[in-house]
């Protein structure tokens, strides 16, 4: 169980000019987290100390100078080794953003890569409709070749190891969270967030194929990408009967449109059509947490939204399910860290910060 940590900072920037990620930074000495998952990419700086932490399973390591890199939803739980502490900062980046952003990366690629000789692909080649293949500007619908409304979602990237040594990639994400504390300008951000994830992209993830190594000759070779130890191997990807998909995507799609409401096991068993034990079973090897400990997280990332839009903290607890402030509070400290007023303070603190910067 965990404890409430008796000498705890924690800190958050939510900056309006960077939608795409929330910057923490925190220091403990004590059991803190309980298992958990976020719905955004965690990238971590240590600080200083060391942490152990499971993740899906498997143990690992990290101290200071190390980056950690957890992957969304991933079920996992980081305390400090004992008689000790650990410090660090924090990165949750958008899935999507960093989807987009490594789909585009790798068009650049191909725009960079030599043209094929021309008895290959003639430059003047025509499809049969008479246009030059390809003949869309980058950029521009078609370009691609793929139109726009047909194109599916990219990928989600996918990290070779959870914990790296790599000190250019630590450098950039620590000018990054100098810049967001500091309210630089919003061009220098947005500037430093794209760079720091490139690096993370072309060093710390497999490619979009997943086979073989990733690799981006516009960085230098002075931090080859990490080999990935056997006790981080990827979550192996087993095939799931398309049954099986469907009754956990619909269990989840119930929980998400009841956050706040008390939904019964009985009423997810029907939904699925399976018996209680089974449909526990089936959902917990699917998404690592049991339904009530997964709608409880569910819980705490609609609290999270409503926190920083400004709600009361009483006015968050109930309208997100929680039987009092109290149980709020609790369940919130033991799943993010910190408590709901530490989170909430996040957001005025970018915004002073800016302002602060704009008045200088």
């Amino acid at each position: 169980m965990s404890r409430t940590p008796r000498h705890a900072a924690v800190r958050f920037w939510r900056d309006p000019d960077l939608p795409e990620v929330e910057v923490r930074r925190s220091s403990y000495n004590e059991e803190t987290f309980r298992r958990h998952t976020h719905a955004a990419y965690s990238i971590g700086i240590m600080d200083g100390g060391a942490a152990s932490f499971m993740l899906e399973g498997a143990s690992h390591w990290a101290v200071a100078g190390q980056l950690v890199l957890i992957e969304p939803d991933r079920v996992h739980a980081c305390n400090p080794d004992r008689d000790t502490f650990f410090a660090y900062r924090m990165f949750y980046v958008d899935p999507a953003w960093l989807a987009e952003l490594a789909g585009q990366a790798e068009l650049a690629e191909l725009a960079s890569a030599p043209e094929p000789p021309e008895h290959l692909a003639p430059a003047n080649a025509r499809g049969a409709s008479g246009e030059r293949a390809g003949s869309g500007a980058p950029g521009e619908p078609g370009a691609s070749g793929t139109p726009d409304d047909c194109a599916s979602p990219a990928p989600l990237p996918r990290f070779r190891a959870p914990v790296v040594d790599c000190a250019q990639t630590m450098a950039a994400w620590s000018a990054l969270y100098d810049a967001v504390s500091r309210g630089d300008s919003v061009l220098e951000k947005q500037s430093l967030l794209v760079q720091a994830a490139e690096l993370l992209l072309a060093r710390h993830c497999l490619p979009a194929s997943g086979a073989g190594p990733a690799t981006n000759p516009s960085f230098p070779a002075d931090a080859p990408p990490q080999p990935r130890p056997a006790a981080a191997a990827p979550r192996p990807e087993t095939a799931v009967p398309p049954e099986t998909t469907a009754i956990i995507d619909a269990v989840r799609r119930h929980l998400r449109d009841h956050v706040a409401d008390p939904v019964r096991l009985d009423d997810l068993a029907r939904l699925a059509g399976r018996s209680r034990c089974h449909l526990l079973r089936m959902f917990q090897q699917a998404t690592g947490l049991p339904p009530h400990a997964y709608q409880t997280q569910l819980r705490v990332e609609a609290a999270k939204g409503l926190l920083a839009a400004g709600h009361s903290i009483s006015h968050v607890a109930a309208e997100t399910g929680f039987s009092d402030q109290s149980h709020f509070s609790r369940v919130f400290r033991d799943l993010t860290g910190a408590t709901p007023r530490q989170y909430q303070q996040g957001g005025a603190d970018a915004q002073h910060a800016g302002a602060t910067t704009a008045d200088a």
